[in-house]
């Protein structure tokens, strides 16, 4: 059964696009489409300048004839196909997955502190790639695997304990923040039962970094991210139904508990597939949605998407740029993400107090 969405149900701000035999409709807002070009041309400009900086200075026309395969000559080449492209494609797909999944994590809680490192979920993928990198002795590549399958676990003890209770509400922050602490511990005993060397690794691949990261490391987050934009697309109408509370969202026929189910999953494997390319970058999925719904003024997966990578990328350019040394790129999102997080927390005790 088809449902019809009526003119006068529509605000001044939306539009809606129709197929031309009325299967399928699209709904949108006037401003939302403004934003979303907005980051998009942002977007554009920070990967046009990660492409130019750095020791060798690429000039922008270099730069579009070595994209459209008419390097100058091969060290610009070099620079800007073999070291910068990956790395500026896997901050922007690195930084889309945290932002549409920390999105996900406060739609589905109802909970404006709810993201992935947070509620636990990034230190339970820290502790699956610390245990497989310095305990069982993995490779990076296995390290990975590690990350993903304690993301996986960390989400499944987080849904027992709030089982009765629910995912929204404090008691989710307090389980999360109490199941990362430990996490932590977990970590922090392990680094301090290896050599040094092995060590320093884990702590830099923990603060979050895209050093040396190649086109292969691209792959799996680009997959996860293209798998989960249909998903999410299929249930958005659901999820944004969902916000208005269970009875009200089944008394409109949606199935909670079935759509609550594939949303988390969705957005577990967004973090793990996230966390296990770059480590675990903090507060990126927490500030890119809050960003995009103060810009858009409603909720929008592609503007948070936009928003999170724009993020990262001019991060990473901040890390790479901005010191004497380079920095890694999580030391810059805590720098920035810890402010908007107080900044945040005195927001939400003002307006209930």
């Amino acid at each position: 059964m088809s449902v019809r969405v009526r003119e006068h149900a529509l605000t001044a701000e939306d539009r809606v696009l129709r197929s031309a035999r009325g299967r399928w409709s699209l709904r949108f807002g006037r401003r939302t489409a403004r934003v979303c070009a907005a980051l998009a041309v942002a977007l554009v400009l920070l990967l046009t300048a990660a492409l130019m900086l750095g020791d060798f200075v690429v000039t922008p026309a270099a730069v579009v004839e070595t994209l459209l395969g008419n390097a100058p000559d091969q060290r610009t080449e070099f620079f800007v196909i073999g070291r910068r492209l990956p790395r500026a494609l896997i901050a922007m797909t690195v930084g889309a997955c945290l932002a549409v999944a920390g999105a996900v994590f406060q739609t589905l809680t109802r909970n404006p502190l709810a993201s992935p490192d947070i509620i636990g979920i990034s230190g339970g993928a820290s502790v699956g790639a610390v245990f497989v990198m310095l305990v069982l002795g993995g490779s990076t590549g296995q390290a990975s695997l590690g990350a993903v399958v304690g993301a996986i676990a960390m989400a499944g003890v987080i849904v027992a304990l709030t089982a009765r209770a629910g995912l929204h509400g404090v008691q989710l922050i307090l389980t999360g923040v109490a199941l990362s602490a430990i996490a932590m511990a977990a970590v922090e005993y392990v680094l301090s039962q290896v050599f040094v060397a092995s060590a320093t690794t884990a702590q830099t691949w923990l603060v979050g970094s895209l050093q040396g990261r190649s086109w292969p490391d691209l792959v799996p987050a680009a997959a996860m991210l293209a798998l989960a934009v249909p998903i999410l697309w299929w249930k958005a109408a659901d999820a944004r139904m969902m916000v208005l509370g269970d009875s009200a969202s089944i008394a409109l026929g949606v199935r909670t508990s079935r759509v609550r189910w594939i949303l988390l999953a969705v957005a577990t494997l967004l973090v793990a597939v996230a966390v296990a390319t770059a480590g675990p970058i903090s507060f990126v999925a927490l500030v890119a949605p809050h960003v995009a719904r103060r810009l858009c003024r409603s909720e929008s997966l592609l503007c948070a998407g936009l928003a999170g990578a724009v993020l990262l990328v001019a991060s990473d350019l901040v890390a790479l740029y901005a010191f004497a040394a380079p920095v890694p790129v999580g030391v810059v999102t805590i720098t920035l993400g810890g402010g908007f997080f107080l900044w945040l927390l005195w927001r939400e005790g003002r307006r209930h107090a």
